[in-house]
C-alpha cells in the first residue's frame, strides 16, 4: 500500500546497509505506492526506477523529480487504446470505466484526451474504487452504462477489480454478445480472467475482450541470454510445503519469507519465485537495475566522483544512459529544460504494446501497437497477425450503436412538430425491437443488432441561425438525422450536411430546390416535393375549368419555389397565374398584396403563408371583399397549420368554406397501422 511504500522507501534511502542508506531504489510495482515512495525519496534526492508503474501522473517531473521508469508511461498506452478504437475497430462511441487510483484516473484522463482528438464520443463514464470484493455493489455504474446504450467499453483499472466489475456488469446485462471490452495492461492479464473458475462462465464474460500490454520481443539474442540466465537461477520459492527460502539481505532481513500476522507460531508466507515462469515485468526490472548500474558506472568509472550524490546519479541516468536491454532500447527523456518537466525520466524508445484477444478459452496475442516515434502522439502503427474473436454468435464485429439526430420545432408551431418527434421516436423503438406492427418487414429479422439511439434537439423552424447551431451541436455525435425544419432552414442545414457527409431525412421540407442532388448530396425526404404537389394542383385547377387564378405567398424558399413550379405547370396547361407576395410578419406588405389581387380581379386564390401570417392575410382579404361567396380560396399544406388555427374562433369564421390542399396518408394501410400503434406508447 502507499503508506507502507512511503515509509519503507524513506527507510531504505536513509538507513539501509547498516545505516548508510542506499544510492538508488528499483520499484515499486504499482503506481500508487511508487508515487508515495517518490515523494519520500524526493526528500533525500534518491533516484528511483520503477519497472511496472505506468501511471501517466508519474510523468510529472516537478512533483516526482527523481523518478524514472523502464516501463512505458500510460500516455502511450492510452494513445494506443484510443487508436485501436478509432483506426482498428472504426468505432465512434464508447463508454469508459476507470479505477479511482493513480493508475486508473490518470490513464483514463490521457485516453479521453486522445479519444476526443480523434472525434470519439464518450456516452458514459463511471468510476470504481479499488479493493473490490464479491459483495461490492456496482449497480449504479452498470445502470449508467446500460442507459447510455454503449456497446464498446474501455476499462482502465487493476486486474482483480476489473475482473469483478466486468463479471457483475455481464450479470446486469452489460456485456456478452454484441459488446466489446477494451482493457488496459493491468486488465489484460491471464490472472484477470482466471479469477472466474468456471470456464463456461469465463468464456461468456470475456469472449471478445481486447487489451494492450507492454511488449518485449522474446526472439532477440538479448532475451534468450537473459532467459537462460534467469531459468538457471535456483528457486527462491521454498519447497512448496510451507518451508520458505530463508536467505537474508545485508541487513539481516529475510528476502523471500515474511511474518504476515505477527504470530511466531504460524508459518511464514513465502514470496520467492521458482524462476521457471516467464513474467514480462521481470524483464523491465532487469533493465531498470541495469540502467542504474550504467549510471553508477558513469559516475564512478568515468567521472571519478569521490561520493555518489543522488542528483548527479539521476542526471547521469537521464542524460547518459542508453543501451539495448531485454525489453528493447532503453533511454530516458530529459525534460530538465522544460519548466514543467513533463515526462522527465520517462522511457522514450523501444515502446511497443502487444494486442491481446480472449477467444474461447484464453488470451492470445493477435497484433501490436507502437508509436511511430517517441512522443509522436498523432502517429502510430497497428499490426495484426491473427483473426479476431468477437462476442457475437456469428463472430461479426459488434456495432457501437448508431445515433439518429432529431431536429424539430421547439415552440410556436402547435403540436404538429412534437407529434412528429414522438412518431420518430416510435419508429426508432420499432426498428430496435424488430417490431413489425406498423412496417411488417421489420419483424422478419427480429431485434436489430445495430441499435439506433435518438438524440433530440429543439429548434425554431424559421430561425436559420438556431437550426445551424442545433445541427452543429450534434453533428459529431450522429450517423444521420431526421428533421422537421422548414425549407428556408434546410437549404442551409442540408448544405452543411453535404459538406460533413451526414445523411438527412426531412419529413417537412418540400421545396423543389432541395431536390438538387449535386448541391444537397446527403438530403432526402419522406414528404412529397412541391414540384410534384404543384403539378397536381395545376391539374386540379384546370380540371375545374378555372383559367385565371392568383397566388398570395410569403417570400421564402418554400413558397417562392412552390409558386414558380405552379406557374410553370399552369403555363403548360394554358392557365394564367398572378402573384402577390410579402415579407413574413409584415402586415403592410400583406395588405398591399391583397389589394393588388383585388385590383387584378381574380376570384380563385391560392394561399402560401405561414401560421403567423394567415390570420392577418384573411383579415385583409375580408376587408377588401375577397372572402365573398364568389371567391374560392385554396390553403396549401404549409400555409399555417389550419388545424391549429381552427381552434381560434376568428380563424374558424374566416376559413369557413375554404379548400385545403395537402398530402394525405390516411388511405394508406401503413397509416392505419400507425394509427393503431399511436395510442399505445406512454411517456
Amino acid at each position: 500500500d502507499g503508506a507502507t511504500a512511503f515509509f519503507e522507501a524513506r527507510e531504505l534511502a536513509t538507513s539501509a546497509f547498516k545505516g548508510q542508506g542506499c544510492d538508488a531504489i528499483v520499484g515499486a510495482a504499482s503506481s500508487g505506492p511508487s508515487a508515495l515512495a517518490a515523494l519520500a525519496l524526493k526528500e533525500s534526492s534518491t533516484p528511483q526506477v520503477s519497472y511496472s508503474s505506468t501511471s501517466a501522473g508519474l510523468s510529472d517531473g516537478s512533483t516526482y523529480p527523481y523518478f524514472a521508469r523502464t516501463v512505458p508511461s500510460d500516455d502511450f498506452q492510452a494513445t494506443g487504446l484510443a487508436d485501436l478504437v478509432h483506426s482498428l475497430f472504426g468505432y465512434k462511441r464508447i463508454a469508459t470505466v476507470a479505477s479511482t487510483d493513480a493508475y486508473g484516473a490518470s490513464g483514463m484522463l490521457a485516453f479521453k484526451r486522445r479519444a476526443s482528438a480523434l472525434g470519439i464520443v464518450t456516452l458514459a463514464s463511471v468510476s470504481i474504487t479499488g479493493g473490490a470484493n464479491d459483495e461490492s455493489d456496482f449497480s449504479e455504474q452498470t445502470e449508467a452504462l446500460r442507459a447510455s446504450g454503449a456497446t464498446v467499453i474501455v476499462i482502465f483499472a487493476g486486474g482483480y477489480d476489473a475482473s469483478l466489475f466486468i463479471e457483475k456488469a455481464y450479470d446486469a446485462g452489460v456485456g456478452g454478445p454484441g459488446f466489446l471490452w477494451l482493457g488496459s495492461d493491468a486488465v489484460s492479464q491471464a490472472s484477470t480472467m482466471a479469477r472466474i473458475d468456471d470456464p463456461t462462465v469465463r468464456r461468456h464474460v470475456f469472449q471478445g475482450f481486447f487489451g494492450l500490454t507492454p511488449s518485449a520481443s522474446t526472439d532477440s539474442p538479448i532475451f534468450r541470454r537473459y532467459n537462460r540466465s534467469r531459468s538457471a537461477m535456483p528457486s527462491t520459492a521454498g519447497d512448496g510445503a510451507g518451508n520458505c527460502d530463508l536467505e537474508i539481505d545485508d541487513d539481516g532481513v529475510q528476502m523471500w519469507a515474511a511474518d504476515n500476522d505477527g504470530n511466531a507460531s504460524t508459518p511464514l508466507v513465502c514470496s520467492g519465485s521458482d524462476n521457471q515462469q516467464h513474467d514480462i515485468y521481470a524483464m523491465y526490472s532487469y533493465d531498470a537495475t541495469f540502467a542504474l548500474a550504467h549510471a553508477l558506472h558513469r559516475l564512478v568509472e568515468h567521472a571519478r566522483v569521490a561520493e555518489v550524490r543522488g542528483d548527479e546519479l539521476y542526471e547521469a541516468l537521464v542524460t547518459n544512459v542508453s543501451f539495448e536491454g531485454v525489453t528493447g532500447r532503453i533511454a530516458f527523456n530529459d525534460a530538465s529544460a522544460d519548466p514543467s518537466r513533463r515526462t522527465h525520466g520517462d522511457r522514450t524508445s523501444g515502446v511497443r504494446y502487444d494486442l491481446w484477444n480472449f477467444g474461447q478459452t484464453e488470451l492470445s496475442v493477435v497484433g501490436a501497437w507502437q508509436p511511430c516515434s517517441a512522443g509522436a502522439a498523432a502517429c502510430s502503427e497497428i499490426s495484426t497477425s491473427a483473426n479476431f474473436t468477437y462476442s457475437t454468435a456469428d463472430n461479426s464485429k459488434p456495432h457501437d450503436g448508431s445515433e439518429i439526430g432529431l431536429l424539430f420545432a421547439e415552440s410556436g408551431s402547435g403540436d404538429g412538430p412534437k407529434m412528429a418527434a414522438c412518431a420518430a421516436l416510435l419508429a426508432l423503438q420499432h426498428v430496435n425491437e424488430g417490431n413489425g406492427s406498423v412496417v411488417p418487414e421489420l419483424s422478419r429479422s427480429g431485434p436489430n443488432a445495430l441499435q439506433f439511439v435518438p438524440k433530440p434537439i429543439g429548434i425554431v423552424r424559421a430561425d436559420v441561425a438556431s437550426a445551424i447551431r442545433g445541427y452543429e451541436s450534434i453533428r459529431d455525435r450522429i450517423d444521420g438525422f431526421v428533421d422537421g425544419a422548414a425549407s428556408r432552414t434546410n437549404v442551409h442545414v442540408a448544405q452543411l450536411g453535404a459538406l460533413d457527409g451526414v445523411p438527412q431525412l426531412s419529413y417537412y421540407s418540400s421545396a423543389p430546390e432541395l431536390s438538387c442532388d449535386v448541391q444537397y448530396t446527403h438530403f432526402g425526404r419522406s414528404y412529397v416535393s412541391d414540384k410534384i404537389s404543384s403539378s397536381v394542383l395545376a391539374e386540379q385547377l384546370a380540371g375545374y375549368g378555372w383559367q385565371h387564378y392568383g397566388v398570395l405567398h410569403v417570400r421564402d424558399e418554400w413558397a417562392v419555389g412552390y409558386q414558380e413550379h405552379l406557374a410553370q405547370n399552369a403555363f403548360r396547361l394554358g392557365l394564367t397565374q398572378f402573384s402577390g407576395s410579402w415579407t413574413e410578419s409584415n402586415a403592410a406588405e400583406i395588405r398591399e398584396a391583397v389589394q393588388m389581387m383585388r385590383d387584378i380581379g381574380v376570384n380563385i386564390i391560392v394561399s402560401l403563408s405561414f401560421e403567423v401570417d394567415l390570420l392577418p392575410l384573411l383579415s385583409s382579404a375580408e376587408d377588401e371583399g375577397l372572402l365573398a361567396d364568389n371567391f374560392v380560396w385554396i390553403i396549401i399544406e404549409g400555409s399555417g397549420s389550419a388545424a391549429n388555427l381552427g381552434t381560434n374562433p376568428e380563424a374558424t369564421r374566416l376559413m369557413a368554406g375554404m379548400l385545403s390542399f395537402e398530402a394525405n396518408p390516411v388511405p394508406a394501410f401503413g397509416f392505419q397501422r400507425l394509427f393503431s400503434a399511436w395510442g399505445r406508447p406512454r411517456p
